[in-house]
C-alpha cells in the first residue's frame, strides 16, 4: 500500500471509532432517561423560557404556536428579548402579548436596553433576560426561534436537567434534505447535511452544548461565572462547560432534544460563511477546539495528498467508506428511517471541502458578521469579540432620516 493509501485508511479507521463511541454514547444517554422517574422526584418545578429575536424569522410563528400548547404541569413564564423597538419581530409578537388559553403564565417582551461593546447582541440580550428571570423559576430554558420544538419539549428539558449532577442539557440540530433528483440536486442542502452529520458526533464526544435547545439550572445563572464569559462571548453556548465544572455539575446532550429540519440550505458561498461561524464559536469558547480544527483539516488534506500522488483507488475507497459511516450515523440518529446514500455521495465532498476551508478560516479570520452586525474577533485572554457596526441599525436611521426629510 501507498503512504496516502496508509493515510487514507488509518483516518477512516479514527473515524470507524469515533462513529462507533457515538453509538455506544447514543444507547447509554437513551438509557438513562428511560429509566428517569417521571414526575421527577422532586415534582415539576417553575421554569422560565427565554428566546432572543433579530429580525421577523418566518419560524417564529411555528415556535410561539409550540410553546402556547406545551404541555409543561407547573408554571411556565416566557421572556423576550428584542433588538429594537422597529424590529419586525414585533409585528410576530404582537397578536400573542393578548392571547388567551395559552400554555405560559406570562408573557415578557421588551427591548434590547443598552447596546455592548464587547460580546455578542444575542449575549446581551440574554444577560437583560438573566437579571430580570422570576425569583420561583428554577430552570431557564433558551430556545432559537428557528427550531422544531415539541409540545412536551419542555418536560422532556426539566426531566434530564433536574438528574443529579446535571447542570444544563441541550439538544442538537439534525438536517434531513429530500432526496435529490435530476431536476433539483440539491448540492447545498446535502453539503449542510454532511457537515452537520459529523458535528452532531463531535459535538456529543466532546461535550460542546448546542443553543438552538439549551436548558440550565437556575443555580447556573445565579452564580455569575457564565454571565460573566457572556460579556465577552459570540455565542452563549460553547463556553459553558467552564462554569458547570466550577459548580461540580456537568452537561449533557439528550437525544429527545435533536431536532430534524428538513429545511432546503442557503447557497455554499453563504452556507460556508454559516459553517465558518459555527466553527469560530468552538475556537473562542470551547477546550476540545483544537480536536475540532483537526478533525476539520485532517480529512481534507490526506484526501488532497492522496488525490495529488494519484491514488485514485485509495481515495475512491475512502469516500465509500466516509458515506458508509453517515448512514450509520443517519441510522443512529433517526432508526428506522430511510436512508438516501445518492444525497450522501452528492454532498460528501464538497462537505469535506467546505468543512476544511471554513476550519482553515475559523482559524485565521479576525472579522465575522452575523445577521448584520460585524464584530471583531478578540484572540486575547479572554478571547472574545467586539461590536464594530450594526447594518441594520444605519439602514433603519437612514430610512428614518429620509422619512423626516420628506
Amino acid at each position: 500500500m501507498t503512504e496516502a493509501s496508509l493515510l487514507l485508511l488509518g483516518l477512516w479507521l479514527l473515524q470507524v471509532g469515533l462513529v462507533a463511541v457515538f453509538a455506544h454514547r447514543l444507547r447509554h444517554l437513551r438509557r438513562v432517561l428511560d429509566q428517569a422517574p417521571q414526575p421527577p422526584e422532586s415534582g415539576w418545578p417553575e421554569l422560565e423560557v427565554v428566546l432572543c429575536l433579530r429580525g421577523a424569522d418566518a419560524c417564529l410563528p411555528r415556535l410561539l404556536e409550540v410553546l402556547a400548547q406545551q404541555t409543561y404541569p407547573a408554571p411556565w413564564r416566557l421572556q423576550v428579548v428584542i433588538d429594537h423597538e422597529t424590529d419586525p419581530a414585533w409585528a410576530w409578537l404582537q397578536p400573542w402579548r393578548d392571547a388567551q388559553g395559552c400554555a405560559w403564565t406570562a408573557l415578557r417582551c421588551q427591548n434590547l436596553r443598552e447596546l455592548p461593546q464587547h460580546g455578542s447582541l444575542k449575549c446581551a440580550s440574554l444577560r437583560q433576560a438573566f437579571a430580570d428571570l422570576h425569583p420561583s423559576a428554577a430552570l431557564v430554558v433558551l430556545l432559537d426561534a428557528d427550531i422544531r420544538f415539541a409540545p412536551d419539549g419542555l418536560e422532556r428539558c426539566a426531566r434530564v436537567c433536574l438528574q443529579p449532577g446535571v447542570g444544563a442539557i441541550s439538544g442538537n440540530r439534525w438536517f434531513s434534505p429530500p432526496p435529490p433528483t435530476l431536476g433539483m440536486p440539491g448540492w447545498s442542502s446535502w453539503t449542510r447535511a454532511v457537515w452537520n452529520a459529523g458535528a452532531v458526533v463531535l459535538m456529543t464526544l466532546w461535550q460542546i452544548p448546542w443553543g438552538g435547545t439549551l436548558c440550565v439550572r437556575r443555580a447556573v445563572v445565579d452564580a455569575g461565572d457564565w454571565t460573566a464569559l457572556l460579556k465577552r462571548g459570540l455565542c452563549e453556548d460553547t463556553g459553558l462547560l467552564a462554569p458547570l465544572r466550577r459548580l461540580g455539575l456537568t452537561y449533557r446532550f439528550e437525544p429527545s432534544l435533536l431536532m430534524v429540519d428538513p429545511d432546503p440550505a442557503q447557497p455554499l458561498v453563504p452556507l460556508g460563511r454559516w459553517i465558518t461561524r459555527q466553527l469560530l464559536t468552538a475556537r473562542l469558547h470551547h477546550p476540545a477546539w483544537g480536536l475540532v480544527a483537526l478533525h476539520g483539516l485532517g480529512s481534507a488534506v490526506v484526501l488532497m495528498v492522496a488525490l495529488l500522488q494519484a491514488a485514485w483507488g485509495a481515495a475512491v475507497a475512502y469516500e465509500l467508506g466516509c458515506v458508509g459511516l453517515l448512514v450509520w450515523i443517519e441510522h443512529l440518529v433517526q432508526p428506522g428511517r430511510r436512508s438516501h446514500g445518492l444525497g450522501w455521495c452528492l454532498g460528501l465532498l464538497p462537505g469535506q471541502v467546505v468543512d476544511g476551508v471554513a476550519t482553515l478560516m475559523a482559524l485565521l479570520t479576525r472579522r465575522v458578521e452575523w445577521r448584520g452586525v460585524e464584530y471583531a474577533v478578540e484572540a486575547r485572554s479572554p478571547s472574545g469579540v467586539r461590536l464594530l457596526r450594526d447594518r441594520w441599525v444605519r439602514e433603519r436611521l437612514v430610512r428614518e432620516r429620509c422619512v423626516s426629510e420628506r
